[in-house]
């Protein structure tokens, strides 16, 4: 029998002889202290996660650690209902309730507050944010649309990423490590005081990834290297300021060298409580992305952010927030690759923003309603408003009944709404005139997606150690964009071009729901199940094959989790996930797991193995313009040091 298989056994039998005999506590924080957690993505306030009005999960830094995750996208699988595929080495597909491709484009990913949306092709690099794990604080994912409070292109979801105060990373910390896939980990950081009241942290991190196989066996030749580091300072000027400052740098090497990438940014933050019930926060920051990709083009994005926050009470049953922001986004291309020709170089985009919401407590500790709206004005679409609608009743202090209609809205990228790109779609076709080659083309006059959404759920925690948390949801979209058919053929030497146009020509409705459970046999274990079923009708022309889109959307995902502390010294987890069938993807189950050993309090000793029931994983469709390969097998070990 293989290694797995016996740590497998091991783990079963030890967990049952000694599972209420083990008195140290599994993660430090029980079932009653986890629903107790404090989150702020739903409604820009402080919030406990039982108490939410929307699907909300939380991954703290203790589960990040658990996974055994090298990459945000890893880590990203443990959340209920969120759909994450392996593209290639370096790409991730990650998106909530549908739509989930290499371009997730109805999903608004959040950094320390910063978006890193991608507005030229829509969606995220996942390979350019390459955080140090240990650092993360948590990571709060909204099933659902936040567009109300976060703008445009928070349609499906937000996934906001918070990392740790330096005030909590004091000393020093570094890791080695390395396997058959994650060939190399190594990273460092070292956390002290300036002055009194200034805690900094500095840190460092590299990264080497094998190739992935393609269908036929052969390596896709996308191995990848990272290096990632940074500061972040925090002041903490009295028991009402505090002042954060902090940068980080991500290059990444694809293939040897033959395509490249490059993130700055910098943020810097100033929140001030003027009492117990008014708070005002300021923000800026720089963001610039420079990317040579041999499969699209080589582009230059650079976004520069302001905006600001007022919090406040309105008598004893209103709390307003409000706030204003502006985000100015400069981009240039070049062409690197016949699969894309650039039609326009460089354009400038502007976005403003303003948002109002009251939540309003009609009956305290009982009854609750948030009602808010977003306006925008962008450069692409014009004038948006996203207005939202929630409720929270609790007939218990042990359980939440939560409801809410929003409208949300995605405005185009650069490569739908303008003439910038001619993709590559397909191989050459005669016609009169021709060969002709069929590139899509942007869309002069697009307008924005729109979503209408409807939610409800409910939570329950019936005793002490088990807690149930389920949502419902109907969304319904129009004016989606999808190519078109053949707008217009262009002779030329030596082919011709075939122009097909984004067009608003696509409307879906897709239903479902998403169930988890989390329970504690005993201090020392916890297991946590959840179930998410997706069903989608998508009516677009036959050109834009509406039915692949719907086969490309998994009806049914579980995913099982336990993690148990041997003692205080070791510790045990296993997640198994099953995903149903898509296009040109066969229905798999697949499971990671993590053995920890703590030499003593400052030397920890890991090993993970990821992927255990295959050799190769297919988890995603192929793309025009984008490479798909299978996730092999791996494994790694890995030393952590604290001093």
């Amino acid at each position: 029998m293989p290694t797995w298989f016996w740590l497998l056994k091991l783990f079963f039998v030890h967990s049952v002889l000694q599972a209420q005999t083990l008195s140290d506590s599994l993660a430090d924080l029980s079932i009653e202290q986890l629903l107790n957690e404090s989150v702020n993505s739903v409604t820009k306030t402080t919030t406990r996660q039982f108490d939410s009005p929307a699907a909300i999960s939380v991954l703290s830094n203790e589960d990040i650690q658990r996974s055994g995750a090298t990459h945000l996208g890893d880590a990203l699988r443990l959340v209920p209902g969120l759909n994450v595929g392996v593209v290639n080495s370096s790409q991730f597909a990650i998106s909530a309730r549908g739509f989930s491709s290499v371009f997730a484009n109805k999903m608004l990913v959040l950094m320390d507050g910063r978006a890193v949306y991608n507005a030229t092709f829509g969606g995220v690099f996942w390979d350019l944010q390459q955080p140090m794990i240990e650092d993360l604080d948590r990571i709060e994912v909204i099933r659902g649309p936040g567009a109300a409070i976060w703008g445009a292109n928070a349609m499906n979801g937000v996934i906001n990423i918070v990392s740790l105060s330096a005030r909590d990373t004091q000393g020093g910390m570094a890791y080695l490590g390395g396997g058959n896939v994650h060939q190399k980990l190594a990273g460092g950081r070292y956390g002290g005081m300036i002055g009194e009241d200034i805690y900094y942290r500095i840190f460092a991190s590299t990264q080497s990834n094998d190739d992935y196989r393609l269908n036929d066996g052969q390596s896709a030749e996308d191995g990848w290297r990272s290096w990632h580091g940074g500061f972040r300072l925090d002041q903490y000027a009295d028991a009402d300021t505090h002042l954060t400052w902090q940068a980080d740098t991500t290059v990444m090497s694809l293939n040897e060298g033959t395509s490249d990438a490059y993130n700055f940014n910098t943020l810097g933050r100033w929140v001030h409580e003027l009492s117990g019930q008014s708070e005002i926060e300021l923000q800026a920051y720089y963001d610039r992305i420079e990317r040579d990709d041999t499969n699209r083009a080589k582009f230059n994005v650079d976004t520069f952010d302001i905006s600001a926050q007022h919090r406040f009470s309105l008598g004893e049953k209103h709390d307003i927030t409000w706030g204003l922001g502006y985000r100015f986004i400069t981009q240039s291309v070049e062409q690197t690759t016949s699969l894309v020709t650039i039609r326009e170089d460089s354009f400038n985009r502007n976005l403003f923003s303003l948002f109002v919401q009251d939540e309003w407590k009609m009956l305290k500790d009982q009854l609750s309603v948030t009602s808010g709206v977003r306006l925008e004005q962008n450069d692409y679409t014009g004038f948006e408003y996203q207005p939202n609608l929630r409720a929270v009743f609790k007939p218990t202090v042990k359980q939440t009944l939560w409801a809410a209609v929003s409208r949300a809205v995605r405005t185009p990228s650069a490569l739908e709404s303008e003439d910038v790109f001619g993709v590559a779609l397909g191989s050459p076709f005669l016609a009169p005139g021709g060969p002709y080659i069929p590139r899509a083309v942007g869309n002069r006059d697009p307008v924005a997606e729109v979503l209408w959404a409807y939610e409800m759920g409910y939570r329950v925690q019936p005793h002490e150690s088990i807690s149930i948390d389920a949502s419902a949801f109907y969304n319904h979209y129009t004016d989606l964009i999808a190519l078109d058919g053949i707008d217009r053929l262009v002779p030329g030497a030596p082919l011709g071009t075939a122009e097909i146009p984004f067009d608003n020509n696509m409307s879906a409705e897709l239903y479902g729901g998403e169930i988890s459970l989390t329970a504690s046999p005993s201090d020392a274990w916890r297991l946590t199940a959840s179930y998410s079923l997706i069903f989608a009708n998508i009516h677009a022309p036959a050109s834009s094959s509406p039915e692949i889109q719907e086969k490309s959307i998994p009806t049914h995902q579980v995913v099982l989790r336990s993690s148990y502390d041997f003692s205080r010294r070791m510790s045990l987890d296993l997640q198994v996930r099953y995903v149903d069938q898509m296009e040109s993807v066969r229905a798999y189950v697949t499971a990671d797991l993590r053995l920890l050993y703590r030499v003593n309090d400052r030397m920890d000793v890991s090993l993970v193995a990821q992927n255990l029931f295959a050799d190769q994983q297919l988890e995603q469709r192929t793309l025009p313009a984008t490479v798909t390969t299978s996730v092999p097998r791996g494994i790694y070990g890995k030393i952590t040091w604290r001093f």
